[in-house]
C-alpha cells in the first residue's frame, strides 16, 4: 500500500525557476479526486488503470500512461476539486490540453502539477496552438515545463482565480509564451522560469487584477522579443521582483486592436524589478493612464524609460485613437551602464514626446553616466543635456546624474 502524500502547493521547487512562494492555494492530498499520469511505470495503462495511484498496486490500482487516452485527457475539462498529479517523463499533447474549473471556491481548485520534484515536459510539438488552454475558475499549473506549441504555451483564456507557479516554459513556435485574455482576472504569475520565447514571455490583453512576481525572464529567442507587454485596456497589473535579462524589456501600453476604451492600460504598478542586458528602452510607456514604474534597477541595457506617441507609433485600438499616458510615476529608479542599442546612443536616459507627459511625476532617479556630460535626454526627435531636460520636466530634479564610481551606482 503506497504512503498517502502531500504536494503542497506554493513550496514545489523547480530546479530552472527563480524561487518559492511563501503563500498559494491550500494543499491538496491524494484522495479519490487525485489522479496520476506516469509514462515510466510498469503497468500504467489509460483504459486498464483506474488512475488513483502513482504507482501500480495491482487490480487495477495503477496511474494513468500518457494524454493519449480519453480519460486522462478530460479529468480536468470542467472540473471541481480535481487534482492531476504526473510523473516524471516527456508527454506529447500535440492537440492540447484544455483545463477548465467549474468550481466556485478554494475548496474546489483544479491542479495539475508534478509529482515530488519529478522532471516533467509537456510537448506540443510545434501543432497545436495552445499547448495548455486555462479557464474556468480556481485552476493551478506548477511545476512543469511547458514546450513546443505553435503558438501559445500556456494560454489564460478568461476565468479567475488562477495560479501559475513554479514551472518552465521553453520555446514556442510563434507569438507568446504566456497569453492572457478574455477578461481574465484575479491571476498570480510566480516563481516561474521564461527562455526561448518568440514574441513576448509574457503578453496580456483585456485582463485585470493581475500579479506578475518573482519570475526570470531571461534569453529570448526572438530577436525583437519583448520581456512582458500590457495592453487593450488591461487594468490593476502588479510587475515586482522579477529578473529580465537577455532581451528587450516591457510595454506598459501599446498598439492593439479595437476596443472601447480611452486608455491601452490602467493602474499599472511596475517595481522593484533587475533589467540587465536589456536591448533598446527597459519600459516604454504607450497610452497608461496612472501607471507607475519604481525602484527598479537597470543595467547595461540600450536605454532607459520612452514616453511613446501616436505620432511616433501610430493611432490605436481606442475609439478615435487612444488618449496620451496621463497620471505617470517614474521614481526611485537606478540606471548605469547604458550602452545604446538599435542605432540608439549610449547613456540615454529617457526619450519623450512632450504631448505624453500630461501628470508626468519623476524623481529620486538615480542617472549613472559613463563620463561626466554624457547623460542624454531625448525631446521630440531632440537629443538634449541634463539642464534642457529640467526645462521639460522640472520635477526631476530630486534625481541625480552621476558617475559609475559614485556609491549610488555600485548595486
Amino acid at each position: 500500500m503506497y504512503t498517502r502524500w502531500l504536494v503542497l502547493l506554493g513550496t514545489l521547487a523547480c530546479a530552472a525557476c527563480h524561487g518559492n512562494s511563501a503563500t498559494g492555494p491550500a494543499p491538496i492530498s491524494a484522495s479519490g479526486n487525485t489522479y496520476y499520469v506516469a509514462s515510466q511505470e510498469s503497468g500504467a495503462d489509460n483504459e486498464k488503470c483506474d488512475g488513483l495511484a502513482p504507482t501500480n498496486q495491482g487490480n487495477g490500482k495503477c496511474p494513468f500512461r500518457d494524454f493519449t487516452g480519453t480519460k486522462p485527457l478530460h479529468l480536468l475539462d470542467n472540473a471541481r476539486g480535481v487534482a492531476l498529479v504526473i510523473r516524471q517523463g516527456t508527454y506529447t499533447i500535440p492537440d492540447g490540453l484544455n483545463i477548465n474549473g467549474a468550481g466556485s471556491s478554494e475548496g474546489d481548485r483544479v491542479t495539475i502539477a508534478s509529482y515530488q520534484n519529478e522532471a516533467v515536459v509537456l510537448d506540443g510539438r510545434n501543432s497545436s496552438r495552445e499547448l495548455l488552454q486555462i479557464s474556468g475558475q480556481y485552476v493551478t499549473v506548477q511545476g512543469l515545463t511547458l514546450q513546443n506549441s505553435a503558438g501559445y504555451n500556456l494560454e489564460v483564456r478568461g476565468g479567475k482565480q488562477i495560479v501559475i507557479q513554479n514551472n518552465r516554459f521553453l520555446a514556442n513556435g510563434a507569438s507568446d509564451s504566456l497569453k492572457g485574455d478574455g477578461g481574465a482576472s484575479d491571476v498570480s504569475v510566480r516563481d516561474n522560469d521564461f527562455s526561448q520565447w518568440d514574441s513576448q514571455a509574457i503578453d496580456i490583453t483585456g485582463v485585470s487584477r493581475w500579479t506578475i512576481e518573482r519570475n526570470r525572464i531571461h534569453d529570448s529567442k526572438g530577436v525583437d522579443a519583448k520581456a512582458i507587454g500590457i495592453k487593450f485596456a488591461s487594468r490593476d497589473i502588479t510587475v515586482v521582483n522579477n529578473e529580465i535579462s537577455n532581451t528587450q524589456g516591457m510595454s506598459l501600453g501599446g498598439t492593439s486592436s479595437a476596443h472601447s476604451e480611452p486608455f491601452e492600460a490602467y493602474n499599472l504598478m511596475v517595481r522593484d524589478n533587475t533589467f540587465t542586458n536589456v536591448t533598446a528602452f527597459a519600459a516604454e510607456f504607450y497610452s497608461c493612464s496612472n501607471c507607475q514604474f519604481q525602484n527598479n534597477k537597470i543595467t547595461a541595457a540600450g536605454a532607459g524609460m520612452r514616453l511613446l506617441s501616436a505620432s511616433t507609433e501610430g493611432t490605436s485600438g481606442c475609439p478615435g485613437g487612444c488618449k496620451p499616458s496621463e497620471g505617470v510615476t517614474v521614481t526611485g529608479n537606478q540606471l548605469r551602464g547604458l550602452v545604446g542599442g538599435h542605432g540608439g546612443v549610449p547613456d540615454l536616459f529617457w526619450a519623450i514626446e512632450p504631448t505624453e507627459i500630461s501628470g508626468l511625476s519623476t524623481g529620486n532617479n538615480t542617472y549613472c553616466e559613463a563620463s561626466s556630460g554624457a547623460a542624454r535626454f531625448w525631446i521630440s526627435g531632440v537629443f538634449v543635456r541634463w539642464d534642457e531636460w529640467l526645462r521639460t520636466v522640472p520635477n526631476d530634479a530630486s534625481s541625480a546624474v552621476t558617475g559609475r564610481n559614485d556609491s549610488r551606482c555600485s548595486w
